[in-house]
């Protein structure tokens, strides 16, 4: 059994990455490569986010998950496409094992999500010290109990 809150860590949250994984252009060489990100915070909620390396490096996209069930299954909340892009192809779908290391897999692959930061904040997405902080202590503001 799986909680999106046993992956946050004692702070804010944790910060999960895959390795660089090249793009091949249209020649078949490498063109760039990207950083897939998934971060469980404190309060339940999961951010998976794509960023982009190379000679553009940059923030490609990010989804918000309404929540993970017992058996590993997220669930995200897709922005209208209209307004936002995302590729779906990117999404993991399902939480299968957790290894020995805290590695996480998703989707049936080899390849593991390492934790890589047990971050105090992530403003960027509303989580300042003090919000966490207060949270954690009252153990109010979890967006997923």
């Amino acid at each position: 059994m799986f909680t999106a809150k046993q992956f946050a860590g004692t702070h804010c949250g944790c910060r999960y990455q895959q390795d660089y994984r090249p793009t091949l252009g249209k020649d078949g060489k490498k063109e760039s490569g990207t950083l897939e990100v998934i971060k469980f915070y404190y309060d339940g909620a999961i951010r998976m986010e794509q960023h982009c390396y190379g000679e553009a490096a940059t923030f490609v996209f990010g989804v918000w998950a309404e929540g993970m069930d017992a058996d590993g299954t997220l669930h995200w909340a897709l922005p209208d496409r209209r307004k936002s892009y995302y590729d779906e192809d990117y999404l993991p779908r399902k939480l299968d094992r957790v290894d020995e290391a805290g590695n996480l897999y998703f989707d049936g692959s080899p390849f593991p999500w390492k934790l890589a930061d047990d971050f105090d904040e992530d403003k960027r997405w509303g989580y300042p010290k003090w919000k966490v902080l207060l949270g954690n202590l009252t153990g109010k503001g979890r967006k997923y109990d």
